[in-house]
């Protein structure tokens, strides 16, 4: 699987080339500040390479798109999140065990030391209030 950076470079047409070695046809793909193989095999007319080339940018470009609106998603949930647990840290009439449990609901990777931070107390009454 193509991580984010290489995607953002494969669905751009210029880091593609089709080199003749003389008998074949190869084709190279700019990754990493290099040049490189994309395809294992040679091809007897450059045709091929060029439609799968043209096909394969349309899927990268998707794919690529696919995966940033993914990321900004969870961006606005994430900071959605951010904002309700403010919300509760700030409830002066609720109890502290209740608000650690709230915002484990909400964030369940939360660690005791950000609770903590969150809420002005120490992680020891995190921790309790946990048990």
């Amino acid at each position: 699987m193509w991580s984010l950076e290489e995607l953002k470079d494969l669905k751009e047409i210029t880091n593609h080339r089709i080199d003749y070695d003389g008998y074949e046809f190869v084709w190279m793909h700019y990754l990493n500040n290099k040049w490189s193989r994309h395809y294992v095999r040679n091809f007897s007319d450059y045709n091929k390479p060029m439609s799968w080339i043209y096909f394969n940018l349309n899927v990268w470009n998707k794919e690529y798109n696919e995966r940033s609106n993914k990321y900004l998603k969870d961006m606005k949930r994430n900071l959605d999140i951010e904002v309700k647990i403010t919300e509760i840290s700030r409830e002066a009439n609720i109890r502290t065990k209740n608000k650690i449990n709230e915002i484990l609901k909400l964030k369940p990777s939360m660690s005791n030391k950000d609770i903590a931070e969150v809420l002005g107390v120490t992680i020891r009454t995190v921790e309790r209030h946990k048990k």
